[in-house]
């Protein structure tokens, strides 16, 4: 399995493919229909096998735009792999997975390189980069947001996405909502922005929040060289007392990450900013973290409280 480097541009993914024959795979395709079907409809014994490497067989009842976006990513990959192509060019393979599935794919993506299937990708996240630096505009109106007891499911979906999930604030800060994929983090921002509406419960604001999806394909800024850092900037060139970011740093350098960093520190001064992430260093910039586990909040506090009740985070932290 091979890291292609794209800080020169393409020469070195083109060489690769040239010299593999390898077929390149973007992984921001949007696909149609149940998981099932899409994994499995040229061999139902290899969607099978791939599906249970991937730990997505618990999707296959489920419609592909009910998927979170990490796992929305899983699936893209499974339907990559399921063509049975001798050599793979995977872009942005490790896009919206939380820590302990993106361990999980590269293992998977190693034995299939030792079973004899070349395979390459790209990882923007791993480039060191340039950055520009995100301009900062401060907030005059005071946030205010109350979240009282929404649950959330799909149509036709037995489980809830979201369940009985309360919060409130008044004023600025951050908050930090984690939670693996498929928890509810995305579904619980789009409730507040009220992109969809609860099945229970209420959402109330004191203005219209702006709201940040996770897919970078989706929202303004669709010709942009560097489409999340555009996305971004006019974010924090906002007066909005309330922002939503889903997965914000995704796509973003490391560079590009650190330069964010401290322009979320800044925004959050004057606005409230709800941050939903896998990025582990988003942790220590909080002031307040919700933890999401299968719809349900099973934290809320913050972070001096979460880092000292959490077994996983000092797991984390002891091993980046």
């Amino acid at each position: 399995m091979r890291w292609l480097s794209l800080t020169d541009g393409h020469e070195v993914l083109d060489d690769w493919v040239r010299t593999e024959q390898a077929k390149i795979v973007h992984l921001d395709t949007p696909l149609a229909g149940k998981v099932a079907s899409l994994i499995s409809e040229g061999d139902a014994l290899r969607g099978a096998e791939l599906a249970a490497l991937l730990q997505i067989d618990h999707l296959f009842h489920k419609r592909f735009d009910e998927c979170s976006s990490g796992e929305r990513q899983l699936v893209r990959i499974a339907y990559a792999l399921s063509k049975s192509t001798e050599a793979l060019v995977l872009i942005e393979p490790f896009r919206h997975l939380d820590r302990f599935r993106s361990e999980h794919l590269s293992m998977l993506l190693r034995r299939l390189t030792n079973l004899g299937v070349r395979i390459a990708y790209t990882d923007r996240a791993r480039e060191r980069g340039v950055a520009d630096r995100f301009l900062v505009a401060k907030t005059i109106t005071s946030p205010h947001l109350d979240v009282n007891d929404v649950s959330y499911r799909h149509p036709l979906q037995a489980s809830y996405a979201v369940e009985h999930v309360s919060y409130e604030t008044r004023g600025p800060g951050l908050t930090v909502c984690i939670g693996t994929n498929g928890s509810g983090k995305s579904t619980l921002l789009e409730l507040i922005a009220k992109s969809v509406r609860p099945l229970y419960g209420k959402v109330k604001w004191s203005e219209r929040p702006v709201y940040l999806p996770a897919d970078q394909e989706y929202g303004p800024f669709p010709h942009a060289t560097n489409r999340r850092f555009a996305q971004l900037q006019a974010v924090f060139a906002s007066e909005a007392s309330l922002l939503l970011l889903d997965e914000p740093t995704v796509g973003l350098t490391e560079l590009e990450r650190r330069d964010f960093e401290r322009a979320l520190s800044e925004k959050a001064e004057t606005a409230h900013i709800i941050c939903a992430t896998h990025d582990e260093q988003l942790i220590k910039t909080a002031d307040r973290i919700i933890c999401l586990s299968n719809g349900a909040l099973v934290f809320d506090g913050d972070r001096s409280e979460y880092m000292k009740r959490s077994a996983l985070w000092s797991h984390m932290s002891s091993s980046s």
